[in-house]
């Protein structure tokens, strides 16, 4: 899944994103600044975009990782993006910038830009992001997607998707909630979507009576083990996640309510994506 065709008109029906998504990559490419698709475009290539599936939630804004070197440069982007393209700056987060249409654009630095984990720049509001797994995710390869032939970005794989969601969910459980519900679509659904990678590259699961859902639950932990291989410390928080009592208890109750699943189910779920990230991890 290196490279991706879809019709951006089944992922989002506003005419002016592509034209947003065009000013965007001037200044990328201005600024020689690598970037990917994360958060609710990137869930929405995946499922509207090659298998028509409708995500239970919707969210309008766009979210973009970009591989920045400093604070400097963020700014540069930022001051290009309004003075030249006609972008406004957001007071309240300095991470945001409202698109000529009021659509919402979310830059998220990571790269030697971070520190510990965070990034601070310059600005108005929150100033500070944590960017934990972003660059490990991007190393890890993501694929690039075309959106009718005229434009095309790196997108964030669904096993990123994932393990960003459960880190932000980490960083704010009292306000992340919408999170779980995303990851628990892409349980449902995992299967359908990364159908011939499972059956390339992980028949070895088959034959054991598992469910699907749980060969699923165990391939996407083998390939979020391929992102976290990188980072031990992220693998030991994103083990913790999932395994610490305290923490998984909220995280399954969220999942089997949004999926109408037994909690008993769930926990089996998250114990085979466990179980992947250990087999490709160590």
């Amino acid at each position: 899944m290196s490279y991706l065709v879809t019709d951006f008109n089944k992922i989002r029906q506003e005419k002016s994103i592509i034209k947003i998504l065009e000013a965007l990559e001037r200044g990328f490419v201005k600024f020689g600044i690598d970037y990917y698709l994360v958060g609710a475009v990137a869930r929405e290539v995946w499922m509207r975009g090659l298998k028509d599936i409708t995500p239970r939630r919707a969210t309008s804004d766009i979210d973009f990782g970009i591989l920045i070197k400093d604070s400097g440069h963020f700014t540069e982007l930022k001051d290009y993006l309004i003075n030249q393209e006609g972008f406004t700056g957001y007071k309240e987060n300095a991470f945001v910038l409202i698109a000529p249409d009021h659509m919402q654009i979310d830059i998220l630095p990571f790269g030697e830009i971070e520190k510990e984990g965070k990034v601070t720049v310059k600005g108005t509001g929150m100033t500070t992001l944590y960017v934990d797994g972003m660059k490990e995710v991007f190393e890890e390869g993501v694929p690039e997607v075309s959106f009718e032939e005229k434009i095309t970005f790196k997108v964030c794989t669904l096993p990123g998707i994932v393990l960003l969601k459960l880190i932000a969910y980490d960083d704010r459980p009292e306000i992340r909630r919408d999170d779980l519900i995303d990851i628990a679509d892409i349980l449902l659904h995992f299967f359908n979507i990364y159908d011939e990678l499972i059956w390339s590259d992980h028949n070895d699961l088959f034959g054991d009576d598992k469910s699907l859902e749980k060969i699923s639950a165990r391939v996407l932990g083998r390939e979020m083990g391929k992102i976290l291989r990188r980072n031990e410390k992220l693998t030991i928080r994103v083990i913790g996640i999932l395994s610490e009592n305290g923490k998984v208890k909220a995280i399954t109750e969220i999942i089997a309510g949004t999926l109408d699943k037994t909690v008993d189910e769930i926990n089996e779920w998250l114990n085979e994506i466990v179980t992947g990230i250990n087999e490709v991890s160590k």
